[in-house]
Order: C-alpha cells, then sequence, then structure tokens
C-alpha cells in the first residue's frame, strides 16, 4: 500500500507538470515486475513511460516530432516518479524478471556491458553507484559458471554423466592501453580499456600512477560488491605499455607477474 501510494503521489506531480506546457503528452503507467533500467545515469524501476509529441498546426493531426521519457523508482532514500530527461531508445535495461524463477536478475557479463556504456556519457555514474543501486533495488547478478576438472585437467561428472559445474572464481582482464601523449618528452599519458566480455570492465585515462590509482579503486568497488562471490581479477595487455601498473594491481591480489614494458 505505501509503495502504491508512493506511485499515485509521483504521477499526480508529472501531471501537474505537463499541464502547464504547450505539448500532447500521454502518461503510460506500466505494470509489475518491473524491469531495472539504466537511465541517463540513473538506475531504477522503470514504472511508466510519458509520451509526448507535436501535431501539425494546420490540423491535419500529422506528428511532427515524438518523445518517449522514462519514469523510474529509485527505490530507498528516493521517492518513486522520477522523470528522466533521456530518451527512450538512449537507455538500457539492466535487469529483468524472470518468471521460472521468481528473480529479477542480470548476469555479470551483461552488468559489464552496462558499466561501459555508463563510461561512455559525458559525466559517468560510476560502477560503484550502478551497483549500490542494483543491490538496493534487490537485482541479482548472476555469476558465470565454469566446468570442475580433476587431477587430469578433464571434466568431473555427476552420477548422471553430466559435467559438475561451478561457480566461476578467478577472472582475467585484457586491457587496452594506448599512448595519449608525450611520446618523447615529458610525462607520459595514457588512455586504457577493458573488454567486457571478460566479465568486468575497467577504463581509466592519466599518467601511470592516476591509472594505478583509479584501476586500483575500481577494482576494490567490485570486491566489495560481489565479496565471497570472486576471488582475483588478473590483469595484462599486449600492447607493452604499463607493465608495472599491471604488476602491481596483480600483486595486491596475491597473483605474481613479471611483465615488462616493450615501448
Amino acid at each position: 500500500m505505501q509503495y502504491l501510494c508512493r506511485q499515485i503521489a509521483a504521477y499526480a506531480m508529472i501531471y501537474k507538470r505537463i499541464k502547464h506546457e504547450e505539448m500532447n503528452s500521454k502518461l503510460l503507467k506500466l505494470n509489475e515486475p518491473y524491469k531495472v533500467i539504466y537511465a541517463g545515469g540513473k538506475v531504477g524501476r522503470h514504472i511508466a513511460t510519458l509520451f509526448t509529441w507535436e501535431e501539425d498546426e494546420e490540423g491535419t493531426a500529422e506528428i511532427l516530432e515524438s518523445h518517449e521519457y522514462p519514469i523510474i523508482d529509485q527505490g530507498e532514500e528516493f521517492p518513486a516518479g522520477t522523470l528522466v530527461n533521456t530518451e527512450i531508445e538512449d537507455c538500457r535495461v539492466i535487469c529483468s524478471y524472470n518468471p521460472k524463477n521468481g528473480i529479477t536478475g542480470t548476469n555479470l557479463y551483461w552488468l559489464a556491458g552496462i558499466i561501459e556504456y555508463d563510461f561512455q556519457q559525458l559525466e559517468p555514474s560510476g560502477a560503484e553507484y550502478i551497483l549500490k543501486r542494483l543491490q538496493l533495488l534487490d537485482c541479482q547478478i548472476k555469476l558465470p559458471e565454469e566446468e570442475v576438472k580433476d587431477e587430469n585437467g578433464k571434466p568431473e561428472l555427476d552420477e548422471n554423466g553430466k559435467k559438475v559445474m561451478t561457480t566461476k572464481w578467478d577472472y582475467n582482464a585484457s586491457l587496452w592501453v594506448s599512448l595519449k601523449k608525450g611520446h618523447f618528452e615529458g610525462e607520459r599519458e595514457y588512455i586504457v580499456k577493458g573488454n567486457h566480455s571478460n566479465g568486468f570492465y575497467f577504463e581509466s585515462m592519466g599518467t601511470a600512477d592516476e591509472i594505478f590509482s583509479d584501476l586500483s579503486y575500481q577494482l576494490s568497488v567490485y570486491s566489495y560488491y560481489l565479496l565471497d562471490s570472486i576471488g582475483s581479477i588478473h590483469f595484462s595487455t599486449n600492447d607493452g605499455y604499463l607493465a608495472d601498473v599491471f604488476n602491481r594491481l596483480n600483486k595486491k591480489q596475491g597473483i605474481e607477474t613479471d611483465y615488462k614494458d616493450i615501448w
């Protein structure tokens, strides 16, 4: 009942807002179970969509321009009914409801893609904000599985002859590194980008020390929100830069590597 009252109050505020603007509009209320979406740097349940359109002034009823904007419930401390000034086509679904298990969730690789998309925005919200909101919105993250191997490296089989699977524990983060400026003089600056197909997305730009600090922080965010679910993330690159940065990041996790800079 409390949640329903919050929705009604939110819709009333939105109607009051559009009433004083000269535009055609329609509010489409969505039904539960709601999808959790990324919209304009915000994460929330997609509870409604606001349609606005402009018709030909000559009375032909021809629609000249139309827009669709999501209305979300960010949960917890935020009142439901945030109207996001971002077109629906620029939003992304993070979590959907699965009727088979009754869970609203996503998977690790899809989530990494969302975090990569966030980095592409003018003002990224960051992985910490996204993971925190998903936690508060009770969106479960399904981790990938891998085969259990015996002492000979062969897949273990259960009593029915099926491969035994377990939650993946260790991951690789293969990063692309390019030189931003300072080929010959001054302190070098780099651009580092990850690959969401690894399961975790990393990105940074700056000097070697700045990148080490950024990546260390991003690693700590993943470790905190997926505590007891991941063992380590092994950093590497084939681009010949920032070997010391990757060695230090790996050492923080108990992984000994001896990469060398090529350039």
